[in-house]
């Protein structure tokens, strides 16, 4: 019945000429048109509006040198426009020979962030994945979450012995790293600027093949949810071909050729290649302490020897925390969990309606988000999710001033410098 009355409310929207382009973002994430309230005539508060926009959901900040051809490769696809960079993560294994043969038969090139251990297990892979023309990545020795995000100084030691162990076997240095499941909830802002501060990029995706939700997913699955994930200039794509992946190198050809039936090229990864990085969650899965300027110092001693380009300290970022005051009540945002896109603060949807009273309501897989206080709807349609698991609810950021503006509420005032970072809102 809800969703029958939002068709209608749609419709009525429209005919009576209240549609407006809009859009709301994602901390640190593209930038977002802010949308125009509609006044309702003869009434104080706003209509109910209907908006369509492309969901921002991932920044693209900047990023190994994997040798001339992949570099010129990577500038080809840039021109091109449309562009796939296939990603395998937790080999090498028995499957990535097959992988290799299916890309070289297609004449395709993609990049592997290989395991320190399974390089040692299968030095010979590690080596034709160079010298087929693929760019290799760093994964981590072991894959283990808890040690991974447990502590920093193992985080780093195990990211120094996969560098070792990469350049020992195929004589390539990489600065290539994809933090073992993703950064979202893994990372906090030191992870991000040790790892920065070290010159290595960190890659994580916009393209989830869905091929590590539970063990065995088949081949047809995977490739279902590859077409049905969503198209932009540039696709990131995360697939695997460790031990337990077969399905998902058995998928391949398909996947390739359903991307080269949509007009995409072909590209490996290179140290020119911007990464796609997920925002830093509001809340990490861990409990661990602070990355120490010490750890920090490490990493990136171990870099410099290298020759490597680095930053001699992480930055430190002097954000300070943002209050939302609603009378009695009050909202405290890390700087981590909020953003400013021109000239606009964002803040998340969810913590905002919950501040002021309001209730919200999200279904991402099918592009529809609603907000609702004291009879006023604002519903925003997006591109649906679909099966993609990168996105995160908590991460729909919307401007304050625009957003509180539809629900008849105002800001009496605000200071906004580097020391302080205060919103007062109208009860």
């Amino acid at each position: 019945m809800r969703r029958i009355m939002q068709a209608i409310i749609c419709v009525m929207v429209v005919w009576f000429g209240l549609f407006e382009l809009g859009g709301f973002g994602a901390y640190k994430g593209e930038a977002a048109k802010e949308p125009v309230a509609v006044q309702a005539q003869g009434s104080a508060k706003p209509a109910t509006v209907t908006y369509y926009e492309e969901m921002p959901l991932l920044a693209e900040p900047a990023a190994q040198e994997s040798g001339e051809q992949a570099r010129q490769a990577d500038k080809r696809a840039a021109q091109n426009g449309k562009t796939v960079y296939l990603t395998f993560d937790d080999g090498p294994s028995r499957h990535t020979e097959r992988a290799l043969s299916i890309l070289k038969e297609e004449g395709v090139k993609a990049t592997f962030f290989v395991l320190g251990e399974h390089v040692n297990q299968h030095p010979e892979l590690a080596k034709r994945i160079i010298e087929e023309g693929h760019s290799i990545g760093n994964h981590s020795l072991n894959h283990k979450y808890d040690r991974l995000y447990g502590s920093f100084a193992e985080f780093a030691d195990q990211v120094m012995k996969t560098d070792e162990l990469i350049y020992k076997t195929t004589g390539v240095r990489t600065t290539l790293f994809r933090a073992p499941g993703g950064t979202y909830g893994n990372f906090d802002q030191g992870y991000f600027d040790a790892m920065e501060a070290a010159g290595y990029q960190v890659h994580d995706w916009n393209v989830d093949s869905g091929d590590s939700k539970r063990l065995g997913v088949p081949s047809a699955e995977i490739l279902d949810t590859i077409k049905n994930s969503r198209l932009a200039d540039k696709l990131i794509v995360l697939l695997h071909d460790s031990a337990t992946h077969e399905e998902s190198v058995k998928a391949l050809p398909e996947i390739i050729a359903y991307y080269k039936s949509k007009g995409y090229s072909f590209a490996p990864m290179t140290e020119e290649t911007k990464p796609v990085q997920f925002t830093l969650a509001s809340k990490l899965k861990w409990t661990r302490a602070k990355v120490t300027k010490a750890q920090a110092q490490k990493l990136t001693q171990f870099s410099e020897a290298l020759g490597r380009s680095v930053r001699q300290e992480p930055a430190v970022s002097p954000e300070p925390a943002l209050i939302l005051h609603r009378g009695e009540e009050r909202l405290e945002l890390k700087p981590e969990e909020y953003g400013v896109t021109k000239g606009s603060i964002e803040v998340s949807l969810l913590k905002l309606m919950d501040l002021i009273g309001g209730s919200t309501e999200m279904d991402l897989e099918n592009g529809e988000i609603e907000a609702l206080k004291d009879g006023v709807h604002v519903i925003w349609l997006c591109s649906p999710a679909g099966n993609s698991g990168a996105i995160q609810e908590e991460r729909i950021a919307v401007p304050v001033r625009a957003t509180l503006q539809k629900f008849g509420i105002g800001i009496t005032s605000f200071i906004y410098n580097d020391e302080q970072r205060e919103i007062w809102l109208a009860e």
